[in-house]
């Protein structure tokens, strides 16, 4: 019988459990000691900016777990540039205090070090100490590779021992020039090459034969959200509630619906461009056009709502999706 535990993808809820399973090795590190030299504040500081970039992560990435926490995984999409975490300027300095400068010094020599084409980014990973954490490390590494690995793209860490060199040297990662960190700790980078495999024919894009206004992917997978103009500037303003609803319906395997207008209407409002181009070419966004044959009924929802977006999106949603509004947590029509 198989001991290995299984992988599950995190929540917004899961967010202080992965925080605990990252700080503990990070406040007894020697990097740790340097940015935060007073012992006793240094767990709460560097607790607060782990819990920065892991939501940042979970809006612009993935984070996995071992079903009974023991083990976490957080990666960003760094597709392309990616924007910083919301408010981080202000949000890192009540979290560092005096201590802002080596937190963005070391940030500093990590971009400068960082590949600069798109690649899946392991952020932060970390096993609770146990009699069989390498066994635990082993499977979530593992694991979390090959769902990274379905993007098709190569993947990047920084080890900071050897012994985390070597674990994911024997997962298929190749150590390239090391570089030093601001307290002299040796950081080595660490490259996985994307896997190659058969033309898959899930990419290809085509119409559904029974609303053919809805472009998806070949497989059909069901559109479970639309977000409205709304919802989607919400989303490039960095809602975390927006994030939660997209990462649900990605883990439920499932799509989230990109109204045209709505991608227009947003777009013409002072909108992040960068965290724009994130939602629209997320692995479970698909957008929506409007089915021409359907004009009189966009005319008769525009006359109702008094936009087009909100009309598009209304005109999207049927028995099997909802459309989400920027108050999402009281604002959910279908």
């Amino acid at each position: 019988m198989s001991n290995t535990l299984p992988v599950c993808r995190a929540r917004w809820r899961d967010i202080p459990d992965i925080v605990d399973l990252v700080v503990d090795p990070f406040a007894g590190s020697t990097v740790g000691a340097w940015l935060v030299p007073d012992e006793r504040r240094r767990r709460d500081v560097l607790s607060a900016v782990i819990r920065v970039w892991t939501e940042h992560a979970l809006l612009f990435g993935e984070a996995y777990l071992l079903q009974d926490h023991s083990a976490a995984a957080v990666w960003l999409h760094r597709y392309g540039p990616i924007p910083p975490p919301t408010a981080y300027g202000e949000r890192l300095a009540v979290a560092c205090g005096d201590h802002l400068d080596r937190f963005l010094r070391l940030d500093e020599v990590l971009s400068a070090h960082r590949p600069a084409g798109p690649h899946n980014h392991l952020a932060f990973f970390a096993v609770a100490p146990s009699p069989r954490r390498l066994s635990r490390a082993t499977t979530l590494l593992a694991n979390s590779n090959a769902r990274m690995g379905q993007a098709l793209l190569p993947t990047y860490t920084e080890a900071t021992t050897i012994a985390e060199r070597d674990l994911y040297a024997r997962h298929g990662y190749v150590p390239h020039e090391p570089f030093h960190l601001p307290d002299g700790t040796t950081a080595y980078p660490m490259w996985r090459s994307a896997e190659r495999r058969r033309p898959n024919p899930s990419p290809a894009i085509r119409a559904r034969p029974d609303r053919p206004g809805r472009s998806c992917p070949v497989n059909d997978l069901p559109i479970r959200v639309i977000l409205d103009t709304s919802a989607i500037v919400a989303f490039t303003r960095g809602s975390t509630v927006v994030g939660e609803v997209i990462a649900a319906v990605a883990e439920e395997g499932c799509l989230f619906g990109l109204p045209v207008m709505c991608l227009a209407e947003a777009s013409a409002s002072a909108v992040d461009s960068n965290r724009l181009d994130l939602l629209v070419n997320h692995p479970a966004a698909a957008v929506l056009t409007v089915d021409p044959l359907r004009w009189r009924d966009l005319a008769a929802a525009y006359r109702t709502v008094g936009r087009l977006g909100t009309a598009s999106a209304l005109l999207a949603a049927d028995d099997e999706c909802i459309v989400l509004t920027d108050q999402a947590e009281r604002g959910r029509c279908g």
